[in-house]
């Protein structure tokens, strides 16, 4: 018996076909068993990414800079719902870590009394913020994940930071950092 090609198209059609269906139903079986995917770390990174350029452009544009990022703390890190871990890249001393929220909103828009050394690293305005080489561990709800981030500011200006995160899918079904460490590279 010879199959033609007509039949072999076919063939190879409903193949693909059923391999789509399997890959979807894999998918939305790992969301909605709180298991995190790798398309969900891209998101939750380039949205992180967008956030940096959002909080800049509001404060360029005389917005309630303050007001904005705290929303950008609560919908995007555990402060409200649980504890974050987290180590900005130009913090020292006895507030290296900001355990708190005040403490993030402090160093992400400055202007806190409390934290005299901060400026508001996001108000630069940075107008482009990507991530390259991230690689990841996928543990059920949690995400553990290290990159590179890139900003770019309004004057050209170009930083390039090292960054860890943890990434967890809560309760309500947003993703949230409960870990976020960040330093400069390493210069001999």
């Amino acid at each position: 018996m010879t199959i033609t090609d007509k039949q072999l198209q076919f063939i190879n059609l409903s193949i693909l076909q059923t391999n789509q269906m399997i890959q979807y139903n894999i998918t939305h079986y790992l969301r909605r068993n709180n298991m995190f995917t790798e398309e969900m770390v891209h998101t939750a990174l380039q949205t992180w990414c967008d956030n940096v350029v959002a909080v800049g452009k509001v404060h360029a544009e005389g917005g309630d800079v303050k007001a904005f990022a705290s929303q950008v703390l609560s919908d995007n890190y555990d402060y409200d719902n649980g504890k974050v871990l987290f180590k900005p890249t130009l913090t020292f001393g006895s507030q290296t870590f900001r355990p708190t929220k005040e403490g993030a909103l402090s160093y992400f828009v400055g202007g806190n009394s409390d934290y005299p050394n901060d400026n508001g690293f996001k108000l630069k305005p940075w107008v482009k913020v990507w991530y390259s080489k991230e690689d990841f561990i996928l543990n059920g709800e949690l995400a553990i994940v290290q990159c590179n981030v890139h900003f770019i500011g309004e004057d050209d200006s170009h930083i390039f930071v090292n960054k860890s995160f943890v990434f967890k899918q809560c309760e309500d079904g947003k993703i949230r950092i409960i870990l976020h460490q960040s330093s400069l590279p390493y210069q001999p």
